[in-house]
């Protein structure tokens, strides 16, 4: 049935009070054709659209969203801890406890514009380099998943801060 067939039904086609014809023509208004009486006007029924069921990837990604903001925020060092702690199964606790001694003396506005992930890597970095220990940072960046390039860039300007102090 077609839409028009399912207003057909819906609102039956009205006949003329007057000479009772069945032939009317719908202009915005019912007018009948025999003596041209206006029964009233067009009534249309309102047409619902059912919204589209989200795809089950939109479901799974907003579930798992809802379930991380009920997770306690983690605060910044804490995060850095959590990948020190990764760089210190490769390559030992003793890096890792000289990396914790180093960003511990560092200044918060030195290191809150890179991500916790680039700062752990390149604490990593230094530590590594202060026992004498030779880490390419690429390995480090392969442990941590972040480039090398920005871990050289982060070791340069956490360098000049360490000298500084």
């Amino acid at each position: 049935m077609t839409i028009r067939g399912a207003a057909r039904a819906a609102f039956p086609w009205p006949s003329c009070p007057h000479c009772q014809s069945a032939n009317a023509a719908a202009d915005g208004e019912y007018v009948c054709r025999e003596c041209g009486t206006v029964i009233g006007p067009v009534l249309v029924p309102p047409v619902t659209k059912e919204a589209p069921r989200p795809p089950p990837r939109y479901r799974l990604i907003m579930t798992a969203l809802e379930r991380e903001s009920r997770r306690s925020v983690r605060r910044y060092s804490e995060v850095v801890k959590m990948h020190l702690g990764k760089v210190a199964k490769a390559l030992g606790a003793e890096v890792a406890a000289v990396a914790l001694d180093i960003f511990k003396r560092l200044d918060k506005r030195v290191y809150q514009w890179r991500s916790p992930r680039v700062v752990a890597a390149t604490l990593a970095y230094l530590a590594a380099e202060r026992l004498g220990i030779y880490v390419h940072k690429r390995v480090i960046a392969e442990i941590l998943k972040v480039s090398k390039f920005t871990i050289k860039d982060t070791v340069w300007r956490l360098r000049r801060y360490l000298q500084e102090a």
